[in-house]
């Protein structure tokens, strides 16, 4: 990562696997005041791997803080089947976990039910806004903000004047990454043209590739998205099409796709989970949900890379740097249709 980002995104070291509803612990040091004997313990469960490069391995690095930091034992289940989330859910309180980490708003459904069987569990969904005033909390990124600058970049990279943008799942945490991209791309030219679609999986690369090659073919030359190990299918039609230029997030991935990937939306969940961990290790953990925009010490948002033209980039501070005081006020639309 870029020397320049912001240090509280955290470096991924080392990768944890498990079967779709295996519960593999990683040890840790006890904690002094944790809730029992066996010190803090935390469990997170993920749609996919931890591997992706993207949001679920920001799930591994927030497990990397919580050991580092608390001294705790973090257990990662990956790539849950939605379907089945209640009854991992229900595994890891049965256990007694002080906190069960559901890494995603698909995730809210199991929490909603499982914490009112275990009052004495702490439940948290990121990237929602569940809550139940006792033992669940959520919590959101105003990701509309982030997704702001990714559409803005689109914008001014497009030739065609016809952009795209490609998502899993539709709920209000994604919906409103969307419209703030189309947010972005509209403060640059209020008549672009955005094409937009939900594929209904995070983690299959070839509803990605196809839905990527769609929106190519009607005109689209710069992509981005809100997708998992789905990411590479899109680089795939990306690649193809003969560089169609593209912004990830969660991370600096332009590793895997150099020729394409202009930037990266740095918008790590960790610093936000830190501060729920620390309420539980505190025994202040309140059931509500928190709304976090972007913080004044961020650092930069989009991420610099060889194919990301220097003065532009310095524009892109400039642009950040007014949202974060105010002067440019992103909506938040959590709408599906």
């Amino acid at each position: 990562m870029n020397k320049k980002h912001s240090k509280r995104h955290l470096a991924v070291i080392g990768i944890l696997a498990a079967s779709a509803i295996a519960l593999s612990a990683c040890s840790g040091t006890a904690k002094p005041g944790a809730s029992d004997d066996a010190g803090l313990r935390v469990a997170i469960l993920t749609s996919g791997a931890v591997s992706d490069n993207g949001y679920n391995a920001d799930a591994k690095r927030a497990a990397d803080l919580i050991e580092s930091k608390f001294g705790g034992k973090v257990a990662l289940s990956e790539s849950v089947p939605v379907p089945s989330q209640s009854d991992v859910y229900r595994q890891f309180a049965a256990k007694g976990y002080d906190l069960v980490i559901g890494w995603g708003g698909q995730f809210t459904d199991g929490a909603v039910e499982i914490s009112a069987d275990f009052p004495k569990v702490k439940f948290l969904v990121v990237n929602s806004n569940a809550s139940n005033g006792t033992n669940l909390a959520s919590f959101d990124q105003a990701v509309e903000q982030w997704s702001f600058m990714a559409g803005w970049l689109q914008a001014k990279l497009t030739t065609s004047g016809t952009i795209g943008w490609v998502g899993a799942q539709c709920f209000p945490a994604t919906a409103a990454g969307l419209h703030g991209t189309e947010q972005g791309a509209r403060f640059v030219n209020p008549s672009i043209d955005i094409k937009s679609t939900f594929t209904g999986d995070f983690e299959d690369p070839t509803k990605a590739n196809q839905a990527a090659k769609a929106m190519i073919e009607t005109g689209v030359d710069v992509l981005s998205g809100n997708l998992n190990n789905a990411w590479p299918g899109m680089h795939e039609a990306a690649t193809a099409a003969g560089g169609v230029q593209s912004i990830t997030e969660w991370i600096d991935n332009s590793s895997l796709a150099p020729d394409i990937i202009v930037s990266s939306i740095l918008k790590s969940l960790v610093p936000f989970v830190e501060k729920a961990v620390q309420s539980v290790v505190d025994d202040n953990f309140k059931g509500e949900f928190t709304m976090y925009p972007v913080p004044k010490d961020w650092g930069p948002i989009l991420t610099e890379t060889k194919l990301f033209d220097a003065a532009l980039y310095q524009e892109a501070l400039e642009v950040q740097k007014k949202i974060v005081d105010g002067e440019i006020t992103v909506k938040r639309d959590e709408t599906c249709s």
